[in-house]
């Protein structure tokens, strides 16, 4: 009888046990299940993450670190609101397309004032012939990112080389904003509540241009316009367009410390983070 005790008793811990390890894997199995349907559900909300970055002015250093973690951060592309260099000659193009080349991000460049200094000079589209066309368009997820080259401060759209029949191809390209949503990137903002330094600032013609485009982007409803330019970074809607003006890299006449910006384009909307080099 003892001994029957015994072996009941056996049989009883043994079944304890097997039941223990029993949920625990039970546990384990949900678990990867649950944080997977989390992940799926951030994951179809999250469509893209890139990065947008302005006013390098040639400081290599910062820019090398930007875009070292822009790559950590897993953005899928990177683009630059222009001033990438200080006065726009070949060879700072030619770094800055090497610098680019080697972080193993996909990028896309538009002009600065800065940039077309040298080429405007000269009647020659320097930029053009590093790294191709000075505006352009493309569509991701669901979203038409227009790029637009407003750099030359004094002449506007179409007075130097390479911005030819560029007034028109913006016309075309913003009508279909009205079916997919459109962010718009150029380098000098288009209006600003306090700032003077827009499109436009000296050039009455220009700045007509610049009336233009305000009213064409809200007539077509785009999404939203970045811009660089001003050294220090804000968000408002002014004029019945919403504008996003992105920090500058350069550790040159730089009134915030040298930043980039992040975005997540989701189904709800757009997700901004200003991202701070470290000292």
């Amino acid at each position: 009888m003892k001994l029957l005790k015994k072996v009941l008793v056996l049989i009883l811990v043994l079944l304890g046990v097997l039941g223990a390890v029993w949920g625990i894997d039970k546990i384990k199995d949900q678990r990867p299940k649950i944080k997977t349907e989390e992940n799926r559900g951030e994951k179809e909300n999250q469509l893209i993450k890139f990065a947008v970055m302005a006013d390098v002015h040639s400081d290599w250093d910062n820019f090398k670190s930007a875009l070292e973690i822009a790559k950590k951060d897993e953005s899928e592309f990177v683009i630059v609101a222009g001033d990438l260099t200080t006065i726009g000659k070949k060879e700072e193009f030619l770094e800055a397309k090497k610098i680019l080349d080697e972080s193993g991000l996909k990028y896309y460049i538009i002009l600065g004032n800065h940039d077309v200094w040298y080429g405007r000079r000269l009647n020659q589209d320097i930029f053009g012939e590093v790294f191709g066309n000075t505006y352009f368009s493309f569509k991701k997820d669901g979203f038409k990112f227009i790029l637009i080259n407003n750099g030359d401060d004094t002449g506007g759209l179409e007075k130097i080389k390479g911005t030819e029949g560029q007034k028109k191809w913006i016309e075309k390209e913003t009508e279909e904003c009205l079916k997919i949503d459109c962010l718009v990137f150029l380098h000098i903002p288009l209006n600003h509540p306090s700032s003077i330094y827009i499109m436009g600032q000296d050039q009455p013609a220009v700045a007509s241009q610049a009336g233009e485009l305000i009213e064409l982007f809200k007539k077509n409803k785009v999404k939203e316009l970045f811009a660089g330019h001003l050294h220090f970074s804000s968000n408002y809607e002014l004029d019945g367009l919403k504008t996003t003006i992105v920090g500058a890299l350069t550790s040159e006449r730089n009134f915030q410390s040298p930043k980039f910006l992040e975005i997540w384009a989701q189904n709800d909307g757009l997700k901004k983070q200003d991202i701070y080099l470290e000292n």
